[in-house]
């Protein structure tokens, strides 16, 4: 029986990946299970979702400026606490908790989690990537289970670390619950917002990956012929000065707003006419399956990963090459002013279940009661 489980983050930004390990965490301290959270910083824009975590849940603050640097207070607190399962998040992170694990040669199981392509997201070359192939292979082979949060992502992991485990296995993150429909329903006020305008909406972190130079770019083509379409992109990231200076060469400052971080993107689904993924990149994301969710017209990138899976090869919404400005500028006409796509409401709801809370809680719950 399950009596004490870690779960480790570098932080707790305002990304996705760190929201979703706050949900399970949150999840399973609901059920009675004893969480510990350990991170590595949270001074500043590192401690973004620290309201969103359970007082149910003890937070422990390793105070590390560096996750290679959590190595050692890791192993300590693994040598300390008892733990039956840590789980750990992104590849940086899965190594050094198994590194750390090894040092401290307990028994505690460990469950790592991909949330990304690496082919796309790592970028790595060389002498690099070796010494990663060699980290990877190592210590994943040693884990009990490596969850990859897309099928694109488990596919992209195997083929890029050329990792032959058969520990690897995709479980879509659970990204949808009774707080999340509650989030969608809360008022929101914005001066784009009324009876005339036709709001695309866009979240995430102002980054390469979310490639909002070109949706930003496609919206200008877009508004030169429906000058009632608004663009609204909530996120925060190293890019702003960029987006907003490419907002202002292209003449678009009265239709484009970039208002920053908001805890409750959701709340503004309600009030567009689209929702617009442009990513270079993803491993599953979770904004894009909030706003099928919530029933806003989608279109999205068929990026490496996610997208081709949350709709399902296009069935539930528009796909489009990444970076084909023409394509992308046509998709968001259609959806708007032209004929969406059509499908039954069953088969919404059936798709929209896998990425239901409880069900993923589950797989994550019995695979933790298998691992020990």
């Amino acid at each position: 029986m399950l009596k004490k489980v870690m779960f480790f983050l570098p932080t707790l930004g305002g990304g996705g990946a760190e929201r979703t390990v706050i949900q399970l965490a949150n999840s399973f301290a609901e059920q009675g299970l004893d969480i510990d959270l350990v991170v590595c910083n949270l001074h500043g824009e590192k401690a973004k979702l620290l309201p969103e975590v359970s007082i149910k849940i003890q937070l422990i603050n390793l105070d590390c400026k560096r996750v290679i640097s959590a190595i050692i207070p890791l192993k300590n607190l693994l040598k300390r606490v008892d733990y039956d399962v840590l789980i750990a998040t992104q590849t940086h992170s899965n190594i050094v908790c198994g590194i750390a694990k090894k040092m401290a040669k307990v028994t505690t199981k460990l469950i790592f989690r991909e949330v990304s392509t690496p082919s796309k997201n790592m970028k790595l070359s060389g002498l690099k990537k070796l010494i990663f192939k060699f980290l990877i292979n190592w210590i994943y082979s040693s884990v009990q289970h490596v969850v990859c949060v897309s099928n694109g992502v488990l596919n992209d992991f195997r083929e890029y670390y050329a990792y032959s485990g058969n520990n690897l296995i995709t479980i879509y993150n659970p990204v949808l619950d009774e707080a999340y429909f509650e989030k969608l329903n809360l008022p929101v006020k914005h001066r784009f917002i009324n009876d005339v305008n036709r709001v695309i909406i866009a979240v995430g972190r102002l980054t390469e990956a979310k490639n909002f130079g070109f949706l930003i770019r496609s919206f200008a083509e877009l508004h030169r012929y429906y000058p009632e379409t608004r663009l609204i992109i909530l996120g925060e990231g190293e890019l702003r000065d960029e987006f907003e200076v490419l907002v202002s060469q292209l003449g678009i400052n009265n239709a484009v707003d970039l208002p920053g971080f908001d805890s409750n993107p959701y709340a503004y689904f309600k009030y567009a006419s689209l929702f617009v993924l442009s990513s270079n990149w993803e491993g599953l994301p979770g904004v894009l399956i909030q706003a099928l969710a919530s029933k806003v017209k989608v279109v999205s990138t068929d990026c490496p990963s996610g997208p081709i899976e949350i709709l399902e090869h296009a069935k539930f919404g528009l796909l489009v090459a990444c970076n084909d400005q023409v394509a992308m500028v046509a998709a968001m006409q259609q959806a708007i002013f032209g004929e969406y796509i059509k499908f039954s409401e069953t088969d919404f709801e059936q798709h929209c279940q896998q990425f239901n809370k409880q069900q993923v809680q589950f797989r994550y719950l019995t695979l933790m009661e298998q691992s020990i």
